[in-house]
């Protein structure tokens, strides 16, 4: 966990002039990662077709592999989604897996500078989240949920600082059962 912020950091650093040109889509940090993670599942092809739109800078294949949920992905990707000169780092990790026999796919979005326990605030209390378990490390805490959409589970993670002070680095990830469109 203290690799997470180690990279955060390190990727702020490296790209922050990268999105300073980014436009602000003036959602929070919460609804951003609804949007492009949470509300319709993950769903890989559809968020490489919004990185590619927006234009926005690849992030290099082991920080992708650092902060992707999945041990042993089939495929992933991974974009910087800062939102403005203001803005700290964002990013939007995606892959492909096998969980068991079962074919899934992940969303990952980390956020440096934003207030983590407004954020978990948010899914619970929007997205009717139930806990289902934590794990404590140096600094930072894992804390693991449920939720139901379409009859569906996904397993969705943040990983947080276990003392929050409104300027956190943030990883929200949601992986769920891979959905095939007919």
């Amino acid at each position: 966990m203290r690799r997470l912020q180690t990279i955060l950091v390190s990727a702020a650093i490296a790209f922050g002039p990268l999105t300073e040109g980014l436009a602000d889509d003036g959602l929070s940090s919460f609804d951003r990662f609804a949007d492009r993670c949470l509300d319709r599942g993950p769903q890989y092809d559809r968020s490489a077709a919004l990185a590619h739109r927006n234009e926005w800078p690849s992030l290099a294949a082991d920080m992708v592999l650092s902060i992707l949920p999945l041990s042993e992905p089939v495929s992933f990707d991974g974009w910087i989604t800062g939102t403005g000169s203001a803005a700290p780092f964002e990013a939007l990790v995606v892959g492909r897996g096998m969980v068991g026999e079962k074919a899934v796919e992940s969303c990952t979005m980390a956020f440096a500078g934003i207030d983590a326990a407004g954020f978990e605030r948010s899914l619970v209390s929007t997205r009717a989240a139930k806990p289902s378990g934590e794990q404590n490390g140096e600094g930072r805490i894992r804390k693991f949920f449920t939720i139901e959409r379409d009859g569906l589970k996904e397993a969705v993670t943040l990983d947080l600082p276990i003392y929050p002070n409104g300027s956190d680095e943030v990883l929200a990830s949601v992986v769920a059962e891979q959905q095939t469109e007919h």
